[in-house]
């Protein structure tokens, strides 16, 4: 089956059980979980994915599998299970119903295709997964670059899971419902300080985001500068059911009444929150950009607005949060899955982004130096010729005051390809290190891979880069220790650096491009130690340290067996916590 999910677009994960969530069928004698599946639901609920259930079996046989094994806290992590001997397709449907969130929002993982087609029918944009294809959303699951440390969303769905139930129990209309749900709002200007909470709601929230509209954190500042100009704020709201945080936000050009901004949480919806807030604006001037999930007929009468609600369970971030970044290749990406800890973790890893470009280059020192120094013209200039870097390789977190640590590996810098423009300095990565393509030696071996009709233009292009061009070494030691020091002199000076250094011992395994890489990282080693003698903000960890075999590596050199993972993981941890005085980050059993 060929992969139909993205988990970069998802919000909730159905689970089938049966050879599935757990090895076995419950019905037909014992069944076995599986510890990797109970780890990837609660790191989904950690970046904040919902689980939920879909299977044929008795609901209470189900249940004391949990309970019983021992598995109590992972029960706990689903939402609006759906538990019987029923077809699947509407169940589903229901699922996501009463959750208010859209089919293409979900994925449903389910060893039967005729199931997987029966939801189909139902859902037609739901996305879809085989059992052995849950390996690839555990892998994949670095590219949501977010935290949900105290599982606010989670709770948050409690919430509106709670409320499903009691309304069948009441047996009465949805407006009689919501009248005695007790549904109160607050409407709040101080929107700089809870922009990041805001431009999440922007960034993901569909059904209800009115306008569509996904600027940045700098378009809204303007917004909420401009005061004489735009009324901006957010909206906060809770029922006796609970709190649902910062649910709503509405951008208003008083000049025009024009709303720029008007979007909701779909947690609220069918609660008449939107309805109430168009009114209390005086029902405005809007663009509505379809889909849509309210149409603003209402007035939402119920809802009571007053001044004295207050964000809960997690905004604001407390003061003594720490900040911690991971920067760097298949390493790090890698030994981040046995790391979680009381704060807050950011990740930037190589990725394929929207164009199905992989992002690679942002992990060198040299792109991190120059993505720092230069401006965003002259970044967008590299952007226009060979060999072309994309500009989501000059997005970075790197430099922000807020880290507390960074943990940085040189692994991309010693095995990647660097030039160096001959007229303005500025940097480019192509290749493998150990491939000049300014020697004309390799051309051939580079446009090996390239349709005969198509080498000649490239041979061209790559006539045009040796003559802009010089080669930067193999490794280029020099550079590296220069564009440290930079890195070094430019991050906040509190700001814990924690490089990764390659392994010294040799391995009979070597990918194409990882061809001497002992001598490579033997070389650079010694430079980097060298050079980190001479700050006490800087440590250092030794992948050689780790190495007990050549069984410990994986394909090659730079790609490890599950123990050294862990290992790498405790050594991270240790480094971390000691800078730091206080254990922040904890190692995680997978």
């Amino acid at each position: 089956m060929k992969k139909d999910f993205d988990i970069t677009k998802t919000k909730l994960v159905i689970w089938d059980l049966d050879e599935t969530f757990w090895d076995g069928t419950l019905s037909e004698g014992s069944i076995k979980f599986n510890p990797e599946h109970l780890q990837l639901v609660e790191d989904l609920t950690l970046k904040g994915i919902m689980n939920s259930i879909c299977s044929k079996n008795d609901h209470s046989a189900v249940l004391p599998q949990f309970l019983t094994q021992g598995y109590r806290k992972y029960w706990q992590y689903f939402l609006f299970p759906s538990i019987n001997w029923a077809p699947k397709g509407e169940r589903v449907k229901s699922i996501i119903s009463s959750m208010n969130l859209r089919e293409e929002n979900v994925i449903i993982i389910d060893d039967n295709e005729a199931n997987i087609n029966e939801i189909k029918y139902y859902c037609p944009n739901i996305m879809s997964a085989l059992p052995e294809q849950i390996a690839k959303i555990a892998e994949e699951l670095y590219l949501v670059n977010s935290y949900d440390f105290e599982f606010t969303r989670l709770k948050q769905y409690k919430i509106l899971e709670l409320k499903n139930k009691e309304k069948l129990k009441t047996n009465c209309s949805n407006e009689e419902f919501l009248r005695k749900s007790e549904i109160k709002i607050c409407i709040k200007k101080d929107c700089l300080e809870n922009i990041n909470r805001i431009d999440e709601l922007i960034h993901r929230t569909n059904q209800l985001n009115f306008t569509k509209k996904r600027d940045s954190k700098e378009d809204l500042k303007k917004y909420f500068e401009d005061k004489s100009t735009y009324d901006s704020a957010y909206i906060i709201a809770e029922d006796k059911y609970g709190s649902y945080g910062i649910c709503g936000f509405y951008v208003l050009n008083k000049t025009c009444k024009t709303l720029e901004h008007f979007l909701f949480s779909c947690r609220i919806m069918n609660m008449g929150i939107e309805d109430f807030v168009f009114s209390y604006l005086e029902k405005p001037h809007i663009n509505i950009v379809l889909p849509v999930s309210s149409f603003l007929g209402g007035n939402g009468e119920w809802v009571k607005q007053v001044n004295n609600l207050e964000l809960k369970p997690v905004e604001p971030k407390k003061q003594d949060a720490i900040n911690i970044l991971f920067k760097g290749a298949c390493d790090l990406y890698s030994v981040i899955n046995y790391i979680s800890g009381d704060c807050n973790i950011d990740t930037e890893f190589p990725y394929w982004n929207k164009q199905l470009i992989y992002i690679l280059s942002h992990t060198h020192t040299a792109f991190i130096e120059q993505t720092q120094r230069l401006t965003y013209n002259k970044l967008m200039e590299l952007t226009k010729s060979f060999p072309f870097p994309h500009p989501d390789e000059f997005k970075t977190k790197f430099f922000s005051k807020k880290y507390d640590a960074i943990i940085l590996s040189l692994l991309t810098t010693t095995y990647r390809g660097l030039y160096i423009n001959k007229n303005d300095g500025t940097y480019v990565e192509y290749g493998y290190a150990n491939c000049d393509i300014t020697d004309e030696n390799n051309w051939d071996k580079v446009l090996s891979s390239i349709p005969e009709k198509y080498k000649e233009e490239n041979r061209q292009l790559l006539k045009v880069f040796k003559e802009e061009y010089i080669f930067a070494g193999d490794p280029p030691v020099d550079l590296v220790l220069k564009n440290l020091a930079y890195i070094r002199k430019n991050l906040d000076s509190k700001t814990e650096l924690i490089l990764i250094l390659g392994s010294e011992i040799p391995t009979q395994k070597a990918l194409e491009g990882y061809e001497g890489m002992v001598e490579k990282h033997i070389i650079m080693n010694r430079y980097v130690r060298e050079f980190t003698q001479k700050f006490n903000n800087i440590s250092l960890l030794e992948l050689t340290d780790l190495i007990q075999s050549d069984d410990d590596y994986n394909e090659c050199i730079n790609h490890f067996s599950r123990r050294v993972y862990n290992d790498f993981a405790k050594k991270i941890i240790h480094i971390v916590n000691n800078k730091l005085g206080k254990e922040y980050l904890q190692f995680k059993t997978l």
